[in-house]
C-alpha cells in the first residue's frame, strides 16, 4: 500500500471512529465529499480535511494548506470525491518536496 492509501485510510477510521454508524464513509475514490450528494456534512468534512493535514505533518513532517485559494480557484475542485482529493494532496506533497 503507498502513502497516500495509508494517509487516507488513517483518516477515514479517525473521522469514522467520530461518525455514528450509519454516517460511516469507506475509501472509495468515487465517495462524494461535498454537495448534496455527500454522505458528510460540513463539520465532518472539516474535520476530515484537518485531519488529513495532521497525518501528513506525522508522515513528512511538512505542513501543508489543503484548503487554499488554489484549491478554490481550480476549475474542477480538489473536494468532490476522496479520488480528487487524493490527487490533489500528492500535488501538494510533491510541491513541499520540490
Amino acid at each position: 500500500m503507498d502513502t497516500i492509501e495509508k494517509i487516507f485510510n488513517e483518516a477515514i477510521d479517525e473521522l469514522n471512529a467520530q461518525l455514528d454508524d450509519d454516517k460511516q464513509i469507506s475509501n472509495t475514490e468515487n465517495i462524494t465529499l461535498i454537495g448534496s450528494d455527500s454522505l458528510i456534512d460540513s463539520m465532518e468534512f472539516v474535520a476530515f480535511i484537518a485531519i488529513i493535514e495532521d497525518i501528513i505533518f506525522e508522515y513528512y513532517n511538512k505542513k501543508i494548506s489543503i484548503v487554499s485559494d488554489k484549491a478554490f480557484s481550480s476549475s474542477n475542485s480538489p473536494f468532490r470525491s476522496i479520488k480528487t482529493l487524493k490527487n490533489y494532496v500528492l500535488e501538494l506533497i510533491k510541491e513541499t518536496n520540490e
